[in-house]
């Protein structure tokens, strides 16, 4: 993964993601973000994903921590150009309303309980 990052006009600040955002690869974006959060000289964080070829659950937890330590900060992270497939797992995950991406036309975000049946599917099991 290579991360690039630049100011933008009225206190923004964009990190853009290019590769696999995985177990190996998550520590340098929260990095990134602590050392800008650090700064304190911004508002907005926008994380653009268009290049992202790969994410797994550490790179979706990831951005999900990041989403909230920057809420914690007053700064508010926007992703953009998240691409279909990384918009459906946000979705699956149910994570897509803590990062503020929409599902894709045709997928509805499912959220289950332990126990819950979802036709098709295992159900979870309280651990």
């Amino acid at each position: 993964m290579s991360i690039k990052t630049g100011a933008q006009a009225d206190r923004t600040f964009v990190i853009t993601l290019r590769g696999e955002v995985d177990y190996t690869t998550a520590q340098q974006f929260r990095e990134e973000v602590s050392a800008l959060l650090a700064a304190g000289e911004f508002k907005v964080l926008v994380v653009d994903l268009k290049e992202v070829s790969f994410l797994d659950s550490t790179g979706v937890g990831t951005l999900v921590v990041a989403s909230r330590i920057c809420a914690d900060f007053g700064v508010r992270m926007l992703l953009r150009d998240v691409n279909p497939f990384i918009a459906r797992l946000f979705s699956v995950l149910g994570v897509s309303d803590v990062l503020g991406v929409p599902a894709p036309a045709g997928v509805v975000a499912q959220r289950r309980l332990p126990g819950q049946v979802v036709p098709g599917q295992a159900a979870i099991q309280p651990v």
